[in-house]
């Protein structure tokens, strides 16, 4: 018999609380100013430590030269929230975050858990008008792209692009092993790889596809943070 509490279930408790928690607030129909300008209030601590988590590792490379790259984009969250990090610390550099989504949701191959799937449908047209109304369009640069088939030759007509950061969070063995072929040989030493679903159930080819690029890296993570779950600091060799 499974233990119900093995992998992911860790959280099971805690996860029950938490979207009961959700439901609640959902039912209190609570002001949209309310919840944006009280968001520590409201918001969930393992919600709270997954950006602690992103600045914590921006603030890392913030002094190296490089973009950002997020693969995966989805709605735009880790996305717009690298962008205006930027906005904040990096006014007079060149750094930008570069998003990349087909924008169709998930597609799960048979090396991909199958329950993922036609999840994650994100919306060009709506992450475009979010980018717009906050004014981030200098910074903020989404390629619509099915990365399996386009990555390459993006690439191959940006020779020039470099990357500090470069955060997948796809869940698609096809996408990740892309992702990874194409981007660890363009992040800069110092610079941080981090992976969504590594070592964990929900994305089973990841663990794999990472020992396959990273060599000997070491592949670390933050105990106050769930998910991502775990970064690679490009170590020169």
């Amino acid at each position: 018999m499974t233990n119900p509490y093995f992998g992911w279930g860790k959280f099971k408790d805690m996860d029950q609380d938490y979207f009961s928690y959700i439901d609640t607030l959902a039912e209190m129909n609570i002001d949209a100013k309310e919840l944006i300008f009280q968001f520590p209030v409201f918001v969930g601590h393992v919600n709270l430590g997954r950006y602690l988590f992103f600045y914590d590792l921006y603030k890392k490379v913030m002094n190296l030269n490089g973009h950002i790259a997020d693969v995966g984009t989805y709605k735009g969250a880790s996305f717009l929230f690298f962008s205006k990090l930027i906005r904040l610390f990096e006014s007079y550099a060149t750094t930008q975050v570069h998003g990349f989504d087909w924008f169709k949701g998930m597609n799960p191959s048979e090396d991909d858990d199958p329950l993922q799937k036609d999840r994650y449908i994100g919306d060009f047209e709506t992450l475009s008008k979010w980018i717009e109304l906050q004014q981030l369009k200098d910074i903020s640069i989404v390629h619509k792209m099915d990365v399996t088939q386009e990555l390459d030759g993006f690439l191959q007509q940006n020779r020039h692009l470099r990357f500090k950061i470069v955060f997948i969070d796809c869940g698609v063995a096809g996408v990740i092993e892309k992702s990874l072929e194409c981007l660890w040989p363009r992040l800069v030493n110092g610079g941080i790889l981090i992976m969504d679903h590594f070592n964990c159930e929900v994305s089973p080819a990841e663990s794999i596809l990472l020992d396959k690029f990273i060599g000997n890296q070491f592949v670390r993570q933050m105990p106050f943070n769930r998910q991502p779950t775990c970064y690679v600091i490009k170590e020169q060799v």
